[in-house]
């Protein structure tokens, strides 16, 4: 017990006198995507919305997934797609430069705040891509806006999880925000660390993608993944009249493969490609193969 309360002591010591843990990074370092963007409000709430490419040009909507944000996730693909489509990055709700929600709320809300920004920006049917949990987002953009989606693209993503992981994934969220509370320590670093390791981000990039990752806060970012453990298309997404391009990472550790699949499956007439040896970070290791799909599906 003795050795408890010294380590009690010294975390509490640490939390209150330290100062925030920044790592030294190897230059030289360089922000990846100069994008300016701006702000819209829907209701008293204020979104970052970017955009690029011509504005007479098809809209895109790029939606990214849980942590991230639309720099974070899009830099890659971004750039190329923006030569010839007019892009809409969004900074969804508790992420990136967007408002943080530390209530309850479900991924449909963030579909429907979607739906406003869009409205308030002039953009009507548009195509729209969601990665991960931007994925189910973006059916729950479909469903409940009929005529605003025009084709769809669904990144490493699910109609619903298994419900013996939703137990589990749900002790994890209230596990790493209790952990994140108490040491200040948690997604961000994980996240950052494993992206870099991976080789996922240049290490040119490093100090740009640990302050992307850092715009969290522990409730809101439980809330975000408890909205995505919760979230269910199986019963309707199989009706969605809308072309459907369904991209499956076959080694995804975090979505695993066999879930996306099923998901395409719910989907009729849906196109399905799979890329081989992909992990969950596609959106970063294997830009070229996703524009390729891109353009042959929305062009």
């Amino acid at each position: 017990m003795k050795w408890l309360r010294r380590a009690f002591w010294a975390l509490l010591a640490w939390r209150l006198f330290a100062p925030p843990y920044q790592p030294r990074f190897r230059p030289p370092q360089e922000h990846p995507w100069r994008l300016e963007g701006r702000t819209v409000f829907i209701g008293d709430q204020e979104f970052l919305v970017r955009e690029a490419g011509p504005v007479d040009a098809p809209p895109v909507v790029l939606i990214h997934g849980l942590g991230g944000s639309s720099l974070g996730e899009w830099y890659r693909i971004g750039p190329r797609l923006a030569e010839r489509r007019r892009l809409i990055l969004i900074d969804h709700r508790s992420h990136g430069l967007s408002p943080l929600a530390s209530d309850p709320y479900d991924v449909e809300d963030v579909a429907d705040e979607i739906a406003a920004i869009l409205d308030r920006i002039g953009i009507g049917s548009t195509d729209v891509v969601g990665y991960s949990m931007g994925g189910t987002i973006a059916q729950a953009l479909a469903a409940r806006h009929p005529g605003r989606v025009r084709r769809l693209v669904l990144i490493a993503t699910f109609a619903a999880f298994p419900q013996h992981r939703r137990r589990a994934l749900t002790f994890g969220a209230l596990v790493t925000r209790a952990w994140e509370r108490l040491t200040g320590l948690g997604t961000p670093e994980v996240r950052t660390g494993y992206l870099l390791r991976a080789g996922a981000v240049e290490h040119k990039h490093s100090r740009w993608l640990w302050q992307e990752t850092h715009r969290r806060h522990p409730d809101a970012g439980a809330q975000s993944t408890l909205a995505t453990v919760r979230f269910s298309s199986i019963d309707w997404v199989g009706r969605l009249d809308v072309p459907t391009l369904v991209i499956v990472p076959t080694r995804d550790m975090l979505v695993p493969a066999q879930w996306q699949l099923e998901l395409a499956s719910l989907i009729p007439d849906s196109k399905t490609v799979e890329i081989e040896g992909a992990h969950h970070e596609v959106v970063w290791t294997h830009p070229e193969v996703i524009l390729e799909e891109l353009g042959s599906f929305l062009d």
